[in-house]
């Protein structure tokens, strides 16, 4: 299973519902967030369904396995669940990391990575 369980990361409690629904859905043992080069600022979070932890993942709330390398970046970060109309989504506010996002709000400019 993965390496540590941590607090480092906040989850609120609307997202962790949201996960914990989402899985119980699936076949996935839980969810996998990680940060990937791509979009138009740059970089992305990736949500996606984890078969099982990895070795040296980091997990949040025994639901999400973040790798070691994304984990380094997440410090302070926080993991919601976001309702705007008829709009609902998971939404990672990370201050720290980001310094600005992308027109469309799907990725993010940084100087740290």
């Amino acid at each position: 299973m993965g390496s540590h369980v941590t607090n480092r990361m906040i989850i609120t409690d609307s997202a962790l519902a949201r996960l914990k629904q989402r899985i119980a859905s699936s076949d996935a043992w839980g969810i996998r967030l990680s940060i990937k080069g791509g979009g138009c600022g740059g970089y992305t979070y990736e949500l996606s369904y984890a078969d099982m932890p990895g070795l040296t993942d980091v997990i949040y709330q025994n639901i999400v396995a973040v790798d070691s390398l994304s984990d380094s970046y997440l410090e302070n970060a926080s993991l919601e669940w976001q309702v705007h109309g008829v709009q609902e989504e998971f939404v990672i506010q990370n201050e720290q990391l980001e310094s600005g996002r992308c027109g469309c709000g799907e990725s993010f400019y940084t100087d740290k990575i």
